[in-house]
C-alpha cells in the first residue's frame, strides 16, 4: 500500500473513532441527531480523499440524482462484510439515530448521503476530491443563515443556507422518508394499544355484502414548504381526528404522504385519507405536518395520547369537541416541534363523511385540497 494510502486510512480512523464519542448522549440527556449526521459528515468528507472509495460513491449517486443513499452502502462497496472500524462506528451510529427518533432496531439504516446538483450541471462537474459534504443545521429551518460544509482535509466552508450554491454539493442527513414510514407505522399501533384507534367499520348490506366509506385526496398543493435548498424534498404526514362512535374517547389515526415534496406543485395521489365509521357524527379533522429529521416518534406518541386527552379533560362527547381535539393536538405539541423538528403545515377542521371538497384551503391558507367520497366494495 502506497504511504498516501496509509496515511489516509489513518486519518479517516481516527476521525471515526473521535467522531463516535463525540455523539454519544450523556446519561439522562436526549441525544442530538444533528451530532450523529454531523461526525458522519466529516467522515464522508475525509472519504472523498479516497479515490476508489469517492469514486464508487459519486458514480452511485449520479445513477439516482435525486434520492439518497444509505452510508451502509457506501461502506459495503469497501467492506461488504461489514467488519471494518468504520462499518461497526457506522452501525453504531444508525442505531443511536433509531433512539434518538423513537423507532425500533432495524437492520435498515437512516443515515444517507444525497447530491445537491445545480440546474445545468451534474454531480462529476466537480472532481470527487473536491467535492464539499454538508450538513444541516439545528434549529428552526424558515431563519437558517448558513451550514457548514467539510473538505476531505476536514476543514470547514459556510454555505448560504437561503441561496443555493453555484456547484454541486454532497449533503449527509436522515432518510425521513423511511423514518416517517415506520414512525406512522409505530404511532398508529400505539394508538390502537391505547383505545385511540378503532378498527376499520364495514358496512353490511342486506345481501351480506360489505363497503367501506372513504374520503380521497384527489389533490393537494402547498403554498410554502419552508424547506430552504439543503433540505430536499418534503416529508409529510397527516394526523386525522375526531370523536369515536361508542365512547367519549377521541380517535385519531397518522397516515404517510410520501409523494409531497414540493411546494407550489399540485399532486394527484387518489389517497385514501380518511376512513369512515369510526368518526362520531360522520365529521373529522385532517391536519398536516413535515418531518425535517429530528422527530422523535415516542414523544409524537405520547402527545397524541395524553397530551391531547389532558388538554380537552373531561368533556361530552358533543359536535363542539370534534373541533377542539384538533386545537388540542396543536396544542399538545412540543413547541420545538413547530421550528425544525417537525413543521406544522395546515389544518382542514370539520370535513364531512360523503362530502366532495374543490380546492379547500386549509385554516393556515398554506394547504389546499380536493377530496371526494369514495366506497370501497
Amino acid at each position: 500500500m502506497k504511504t498516501k494510502d496509509v496515511l489516509m486510512s489513518v486519518i479517516t480512523a481516527g476521525v471515526l473513532m473521535f467522531a463516535s464519542v463525540s455523539v454519544q448522549a450523556a446519561p439522562g440527556e436526549r441525544g442530538s441527531v444533528h451530532a450523529v449526521a454531523d461526525a458522519s459528515a466529516r467522515d464522508v468528507a475525509a472519504w472523498l480523499g479516497q479515490p476508489a472509495r469517492a469514486g464508487a460513491l459519486v458514480d452511485a449517486l449520479a445513477e439516482h440524482p435525486e434520492r439518497g443513499l444509505p452510508l451502509t452502502a457506501v461502506l459495503a462497496e469497501s467492506d461488504p462484510g461489514g467488519n471494518s472500524l468504520a462499518s461497526r462506528m457506522l452501525s453504531e451510529r444508525d442505531d443511536l439515530v433509531r433512539q434518538y427518533k423513537g423507532l425500533p432496531a432495524a437492520d435498515r439504516g437512516l443515515l444517507q448521503v444525497r447530491s445537491f446538483v445545480p440546474a445545468g450541471q451534474t454531480l462529476a462537474s466537480v472532481a470527487p476530491a473536491d467535492l464539499w459534504v454538508a450538513v444541516l443545521p439545528k434549529g428552526n429551518d424558515r431563519t437558517w443563515t448558513s451550514l457548514v460544509a467539510y473538505d476531505r482535509h476536514g476543514r470547514q466552508h459556510l454555505l448560504d443556507a437561503q441561496v443555493a450554491p453555484t456547484f454541486p454539493v454532497l449533503i449527509v442527513d436522515i432518510d425521513t422518508g423511511q423514518a416517517v414510514q415506520e414512525g406512522m407505522a409505530l404511532i398508529n399501533a400505539g394508538l390502537q394499544a391505547r383505545g385511540l384507534q378503532s378498527a376499520d367499520r364495514l358496512t353490511v348490506a342486506a345481501d351480506g355484502a360489505t363497503s367501506l366509506d372513504v374520503t380521497r385526496l384527489d389533490r393537494i398543493r402547498l403554498a410554502n414548504d419552508g424547506e430552504p435548498w439543503a433540505l430536499g424534498g418534503a416529508e409529510v404526514f397527516a394526523v386525522v381526528s375526531g370523536l369515536q362512535t361508542g365512547e367519549a374517547e377521541p380517535e385519531m389515526a397518522t397516515v404517510s404522504l410520501p409523494y409531497l415534496d414540493h411546494d407550489k406543485t399540485d399532486y394527484t395521489p387518489g389517497q385514501p385519507l380518511v376512513i369512515w365509521g369510526n368518526f362520531r357524527f360522520d365529521t373529522a379533522n385532517v391536519q398536516l405536518f413535515e418531518d425535517d429529521g429530528d422527530t422523535n416518534y415516542k414523544d409524537l406518541l405520547i402527545a397524541l395520547t395524553e397530551g391531547v386527552k389532558l388538554g380537552l379533560g373531561a368533556f361530552a362527547p358533543e359536535y363542539a369537541v370534534i373541533a377542539e381535539i384538533g386545537g388540542a393536538i396543536l396544542k399538545a405539541m412540543p413547541s420545538g416541534w413547530f421550528t425544525n423538528d417537525t413543521d406544522y403545515l395546515d389544518s382542514f377542521y370539520l370535513l364531512q363523511r360523503g362530502k366532495t371538497y374543490t380546492g379547500r384551503m386549509g385554516a393556515a391558507n398554506n394547504a389546499q385540497v380536493t377530496l371526494s367520497p369514495l366506497t370501497l366494495q
